[in-house]
């Protein structure tokens, strides 16, 4: 990570970095900044504009010259306690521009806001205070209380505050029972972070009427509406409010100079304020002329006009395009030069990553990050509605330039209307430009409503990158290399989502739904977070995937793969009002049959056979050994340690169920060439078995790791070695059924899967294979799969003329 992700702000960083957008801007000019990409500068048209901050555009080359100009003559910088005629100055040509206001000069806009705060509790004796929902209004310490999405976690820590529902005036009427407690209304005229949301009219005509009658005093937050942004000075002259306090910021310091300023209504100020108020830095001389100087070249260049033709033809030109594409522009709003595009979700079943991406709220920043790398322009989503970007470009732009950003985001739309994922993301890969192919046609999955009340929920992930493709239609542009390096950068942002929704019939005639539920990880991700011990982000994936499941209706969730691993079988998962299991029971009940099935098949006589079990403190193989350990001749536990405790135990355990069965405890793989049998179930993430750790034939394998432990090699160099999917389940009744990413034919699931099924056709409230697993609980497992007609797979394997090979629902390998 650079030092700004390591030593500022880490978070961030790993997010911008995630989604494509961790830029670094060299220059800047006008309306476009320059970023470095390799040997090169490349210019991109910035319509950001600070989040407002640049109404005059990226150093405006007059306001440049008069800063240096003011430099070069050695103007007074900080001088406390004296007369400030720079302060003096700007307080006069902005009462000259909004009439008789006092003015508090602050060095940003949060303190702003703070400035109000400790004005109307002054004035008004009341500490309450009145926002609206969406509002943003900064993250000091008071104002983060008026701060809609970032509010909470610092409840009690500032003043009370009731957020006004500006579209419920039942809700306005119930507020109207504590006005008198009220020490002042802050409204933004146009809801920036929130969206770019223009307050209506009915309630500003509500809101007015009731502060002129209980005397509470409005607060207009212009920080980013002001300076003629919208068309005239401030946004809130449209709404025909006059604001007893105006809070500026933002382009008032014209790009250049940090500075905020408070206008109260002569009538309203209290002079000790300006003695009980103070700040170290306002009111320098520098930033105030510079001020001044803006607003000379507002009024001079009559940015107002101009900043209401641009946004007019823009909003026109954005209409337009909304109209022809409406599934991917949900609205587009605003007033002036800020305007909003909102985004519609994507709930395509052809894109199942776009509707994970819609679903974790990154489409926003999706669609800026492409529009940034692909078409070299610069747009954000808004803070507290991330569907929305915000364009807020300088009053200067030229027509051509905001055509530019149209053409953007109508290619935009095109791939997302296409189901092109890839293209959307290409940039980040390092795929070459294509033209769009279309892949909206592609249904791989279901959305069944349930027709029984029993209802159940698996959390799956790949189990390799290259899975992606049966999962995704657009990544079969993607190379092996190109999806890992997808899923390194996107694993932290999706949210677990779900993507497949089935009824499912037993033998019996008992049916039960079930939601799959996705989380865009392969195994790779899983293992280095544990070697990192970095697990924290995706055990909380996971109870997010339990609260998903939950909010479905779902009675049972099962932990698949390594979420089983990571949460160690569910015990550290805590979650109430859902029954959980790993699956691990009937995972190893059908890798015993499996496995008894394929000895009996090729003439290996259990008695006379040595076992090895690699992995074997694990929870599934230790059990295959106790199970197994009676029927052979010895039995070979690989483990990683073989002086450990853990091993002590085990064999104590297997020496009471087998003592007539020799026993051999080692770390060395190789051992396994005197092995006919072999079951591995470690979560070493694949590839821990060699050929040349292999004796002669026959030598049969029960894999049940997830990926396979059993490495390809062995596939090429011992065609003779038959190797068993050992938990594989044949569904009944359910031929077809196939779940895009799982490298199993239709028909058949992971056990861990069928278990799960198995609990919401028995109507099953209490947990399954939850920690350790018993002999008893593989027992009562079968006996369930029996019950309801789930068979064991046939004798899948990846290797070996007696093979039959896993497909997809198409006919090609997925593994």
């Amino acid at each position: 990570m650079n030092p700004y992700g390591h030593h500022c702000r880490p978070l961030l960083v790993q997010l911008l970095e995630g989604l494509g957008l961790d830029a670094s801007y060299e220059r800047s000019k006008g309306d476009y900044l320059w970023r470095r990409e390799g040997e090169h500068l490349t210019r991109v048209l910035d319509l950001v504009g600070g989040y407002g901050v640049n109404l005059f555009g990226h150093l405006h080359p007059e306001i440049v010259t008069y800063a240096k100009h003011l430099l070069e003559n050695d103007v007074t910088g900080f001088a406390q306690c004296s007369i400030h005629e720079g302060a003096g100055r700007l307080a006069q040509v902005l009462t000259d521009q909004v009439g008789p206001y006092a003015v508090v000069l602050t060095n940003s806009g949060t303190e702003t806001i703070e400035a109000a705060l400790k004005h109307a509790h002054l004035e008004r004796g009341r500490s309450h205070f009145w926002a609206v929902q969406g509002a943003f209004h900064g993250k000091t310490l008071g104002a983060v209380q008026l701060t809609w999405s970032y509010h909470k976690p610092f409840t009690g820590l500032g003043p009370p505050v009731r957020f006004l529902n500006p579209d419920d005036p039942e809700d306005w009427r119930d507020a109207e029972k504590e006005a008198a407690n009220v020490a002042a209304a802050f409204i933004e005229p146009i809801q920036g972070e929130g969206g770019i949301h223009p307050l209506g009219p009915p309630f500003t005509e509500w809101l007015s009427a009731t502060c002129a009658e209980h005397s509470i005093p409005i607060v207009a937050d212009e920080i980013q509406t002001g300076m003629g942004r919208t068309g005239t000075f401030l946004a809130s002259e449209v709404l025909g409010i006059v604001p007893d306090y105006i809070c500026l910021g933002k382009a008032l310091g014209a790009g250049i100079a940090k500075i905020g300023a408070l206008l109260i209504k002569r009538d309203r100020f209290l002079s000790e304020f300006s003695m009980i108020h103070s700040s170290t830095f306002a009111e320098d001389d520098w930033s105030c002329l510079i001020a001044a100087k803006a607003l000379e070249i507002m009024t001079r260049d009559d940015l107002p006009r101009c900043c209401a033709e641009a946004g007019n033809y823009l909003l026109v030109e954005l209409e337009s395009l909304r109209k022809c594409f409406p599934d991917q522009i949900r609205e587009v709003r605003g007033r002036g030069l800020i305007v909003g595009v909102e985004l519609q979700k994507q709930a395509t079943m052809a894109s199942p990553t776009l509707h994970m991406i819609s679903e974790s709220g990154h489409l926003g920043y999706v669609a800026a990050a492409y529009l940034l790398n692909v078409h070299k322009i610069r747009v954000l989503p808004t803070l507290s509605d991330p569907m929305t970007l915000r364009v807020e470009p300088s009053a200067y732009i030229q027509r051509e330039q905001l055509d530019h950003f149209v053409d953007g985001l109508r290619a935009y739309c095109q791939a997302v209307a296409a189901s092109d994922f890839a293209h959307l993301i290409r940039h980040r890969v390092g795929l070459a430009a294509n033209p769009l192919t279309n892949y909206s046609h592609i249904r791989r999955y279901k959305r069944d409503e349930p027709r029984t009340p029993r209802r159940v929920a698996f959390l799956g992930h790949l189990i390799t990158p290259d899975d992606a493709r049966a999962c995704e239609p657009s990544f079969e542009q993607l190379s092996s290399s190109q999806l890992e390096t997808f899923l390194d950068e996107s694993g932290r942002l999706l949210e677990p989502t779900i993507l497949h929704q089935e009824n499912l019939c037993s033998a019996l005639g008992t049916e039960v739904h079930l939601s799959f539920i996705a989380l865009s990880l392969a195994t790779k991700q899983f293992v280095k977070a544990r070697a990192d011990r970095d697990g924290a982000w995706i055990m909380s994936k996971i109870k997010s995937a339990a609260e998903l499941a939950k909010e479905a209706g779902c009675q049972v969730l099962g932990l698949g793969g390594y979420t089983s691993i990571m949460t160690g079988n569910c015990l550290r998962l805590k979650v109430k009002g859902i029954a959980l299991t790993s699956g691990n029971s009937l995972t190893v009940g059908m890798g015993v049959r499996a496995l008894k099935s394929a000895a009996h098949r090729n003439g290996v006589d259990l008695r006379r056979s040595r076992m090895g079990v690699v992995g074997a403190l694990g929870n599934i193989a230790s059990t295959y050994a106790l199970w197994m350990a009676p029927e052979v001749r010895e039995v070979l536990l690989i483990v990683r340690d073989p002086k450990s405790v853990r091993v002590a135990h085990m064999k104590e355990q297997l020496r009471r169920a087998a003592p007539g069965t020799l026993l051999e405890v080692t770390s060395d793989l190789t051992a396994l060439r005197h092995c006919s049998l072999i079951v591995s179930a470690s979560n070493a993430g694949g590839g821990l078995i060699q050929p040349e750790q292999l004796g002669p034939a026959p030598v049969l394998i029960c894999d049940i790791a997830v990926p396979a432990d059993v490495s390809l090699r062995v596939r090429d160099c011992r065609p003779d070695v038959i190797v068993l999917q050992g938990g594989v389940v044949r569904l009944p009744l359910s031929d077809s059924f196939y779940i895009p990413g799982v490298p199993l034919e239709p028909g058949y699931v992971f056990a861990c899967l069928a278990e799960t099924l198995l609990m919401g056709l028995e109507s099953v409230t209490s947990h399954g294979s939850y920690g350790e697993v018993t002999i008893e609980g593989v027992r009562n497992a079968l006996a369930l799969a029996d019950k309801h007609g789930f068979a064991l797979g046939a004798l899948q394997t990846p290797f070996g003329t007696d093979s039959i090979i896993p497909q997809s629902a198409e006919g090609r390998l997925v593994r």
